[in-house]
């Protein structure tokens, strides 16, 4: 019989986090402190509970963990063993196939392996080559015909090991196998109706098929790489204004991902010459405060109604 049967039980929702302390990444930063916070407003609002759940080897099966935390007063007190409906995966949750999970395991090996976003999505992307040793790095750099070459690991994030410039510069640059070796996208033409020079790249948060919000990212001055951990400069784009051309690779991407369940992600375009090509997916998308844009609390409560429907 179900445990919802006539209302009395509200839905269990839990955020997981692959590090086993309470005040571990991401609450030790304040930002991220103050937007789970806020993300559990609105899951009470709509009559849910939001729990914390950390380290998978807390997690007992059958959606159980051994240990939990909730926020309390501005706080988080220990919660103890709990049941849950529904975990939001922040931390490379081990899935059992028992208990819904935002973003299933599908959805996150997609996104967090370069080489397999591109096998799917080539047609939006940069030509890539997959290399393996030192052989077939020399072969690949020589056919890449583009001046500038970048060279990534298939999983890493934030820019981490992530290298711009010619092949010769990249022979002396860090890097381990497997890694990718990718054609340079030149998007200093701008973002059509946005901006109309500058390199760029342009991420579009993507839940369940719909836009959520975007945002423009801009190198420092003298930089290639946008990435806000490496210093780069952040504009908040409307909804209305994402451009156009974004929409064919959404409709590609609901193609793929519709059948897996809810998902929750960022695509990272970058526009040359007016056409839109994937750098990346992430589905590790961050939080933001509601004081930095009003599309940040917008967020909080579309991501709330997803997780708790």
């Amino acid at each position: 019989m179900s445990r919802y049967l006539y209302g009395k039980s509200m839905k269990k929702i839990a955020v997981f986090f692959k590090q086993p302390g309470v005040k571990d990444y991401p609450f030790n930063k304040s930002e991220y402190w103050n937007s789970y916070l806020e993300l559990n407003t609105e899951i009470e609002k709509i009559g849910a509970e939001f729990y914390i759940v950390r380290d998978n080897t807390t997690y007992l099966g059958n959606g159980k963990f051994s240990k939990s935390w909730k926020f309390k007063n501005g706080d988080l007190v220990e919660t103890g063993e709990i049941i849950v409906d529904k975990i939001y995966d922040k931390g490379d949750f081990q899935a059992d196939n028992t208990v819904s999970v935002l973003n299933n395991e599908f959805v996150n090996e997609i996104c967090t392996d370069k080489w397999k976003t591109y096998e799917l999505f080539k047609e939006f992307c940069p030509e890539t080559i997959l290399i393996r040793n030192e052989n077939e790095f020399e072969n690949a750099l020589k056919k890449i015909k583009s001046s500038k070459k970048v060279i990534k690991p298939l999983d890493d994030e934030k820019g981490n090991g992530v290298f711009i410039g010619k092949s010769e510069y990249l022979k002396n640059c860090p890097h381990e196998f497997p890694l990718l070796v990718q054609d340079f996208l030149d998007t200093s033409g701008g973002v059509p109706g946005i901006s109309e020079e500058g390199l760029h790249d342009f991420r579009v948060a993507i839940l369940n098929g719909e836009f959520l919000f975007s945002f423009l990212r801009t190198p420092p001055k003298g930089e290639l790489m946008a990435n806000i951990a490496q210093g780069g400069a952040c504009q908040i784009i409307e909804k209305s204004d994402i451009p156009k051309s974004v929409q064919k690779i959404l409709s590609k991407i609901e193609t793929i991902f519709g059948a897996y369940g809810d998902y929750f992600f960022g695509l990272d375009v970058g526009f040359v010459d007016g056409i839109p090509k994937i750098i990346e997916l992430n589905s590790r998308v961050g939080l933001q405060e509601n004081a930095r844009h009003p599309i940040f609390r917008n967020v909080k409560v579309e991501l709330a109604k997803a997780l708790v429907k």
